[in-house]
């Protein structure tokens, strides 16, 4: 049995106002990522949380096993998102001229895509220009573009943003007992909550064939499900000879077309639960057990 690393988590001084994580970097186990080795030693990490809040340093033995080890001790409920080893991030000050540009685009880049969100929301994604989106968010249209070449990649940016959502409450509320199954089954739900709080923007984007666009161009499957599958791997829930990726893939697929029958069907069947459903299935699998080990039990 692969022994866990050891981890101990340090809380170091506050960011101060503006700082920013850059440069992220990933230290993946071997054996998840054919053709990389692990870093040898001790990987000693520092992970920004948010852009004013914590700083931390994890420390972790070699191979970094464990979706948690990253989060593991740490109370903020907005740090670093982590895939299935560790991941590092560099710290920009806000007092330097890197920080404040870097802050500066983010800040202008996220203001752009709250306007586009709420104005798809209140009239609707057909009727809504780069001029609209401009003008909300008080900056040219030039610079709108700059940010969004195309009015889709507001819808991309809006799915990766749920789906970063997603991972940090995984990594804000670690739960050491729970099975791969049921993180599974709790992402779900929290994906179809999502929905539920923001049906009538996901109904009109649906409804204009660009919710689909958007899966499909540009939003991959969710960390938050790779992290999941690795844990049920090294556990023994989930069989080792099955590719993870492969596994959460499969996961992300059921979620998105169920997505896709809910607002066709104008969310008349309740989506958590049939989610949940669907993920038994395909946790058991469909085939009916041999006639005589049914008879023998």
């Amino acid at each position: 049995m692969r022994q866990r690393p050891r981890h101990r988590v340090h809380h170091v001084p506050g960011l101060r106002d503006g700082e920013q994580r850059v440069d992220e970097q990933s230290f993946l186990p071997a054996d998840d990522q054919p053709g990389v080795a692990p870093p040898p030693g001790t990987v000693r990490l520092e992970v920004g949380v948010g852009g004013v809040g914590d700083r931390v340093q994890a420390e972790g033995v070699g191979d970094g096993h464990g979706p948690n080890s990253s989060s593991s001790g740490l109370e903020s409920k907005d740090i670093l998102t982590y895939n299935y080893g560790f991941k590092y991030t560099r710290v920009v000050s806000s007092t330097t001229q890197q920080g404040r540009r870097e802050r500066r685009l983010h800040e202008t880049r996220q203001r752009l895509l709250a306007a586009a969100l709420d104005l798809f929301a209140t009239q609707g994604y057909t009727a809504t220009t780069f001029d609209h989106i401009a003008a909300r968010a008080d900056v040219g249209r030039q610079t709108a573009f700059n940010h969004f070449r195309r009015k889709e990649d507001f819808v991309v940016a809006w799915v990766r943003q749920r789906h970063q959502h997603l991972n940090r409450h995984d990594a804000a509320h670690p739960s050491r007992r729970a099975s791969a199954v049921e993180l599974l089954t709790s992402q779900l739900r929290t994906l179809a909550e999502f929905n539920e709080h923001d049906y009538a923007l996901a109904k009109d984007l649906y409804d204009n064939g660009v919710l689909h666009s958007a899966f499909a161009a540009g939003a991959p499957t969710p960390d938050a499900f790779l992290a999941a599958v690795t844990r049920g791997r090294q556990s023994g829930e989930i069989r080792q000879d099955i590719d993870a990726d492969l596994v959460a893939d499969m996961v992300f697929d059921t979620y998105t077309t169920t997505l896709a029958r809910w607002l066709k069907a104008d969310g008349a069947f309740p989506l958590g639960e049939t989610l949940a459903t669907k993920l038994g299935i395909l946790v058991t699998g469909i085939a009916a057990p041999p006639a005589d080990a049914a008879t023998s039990n």
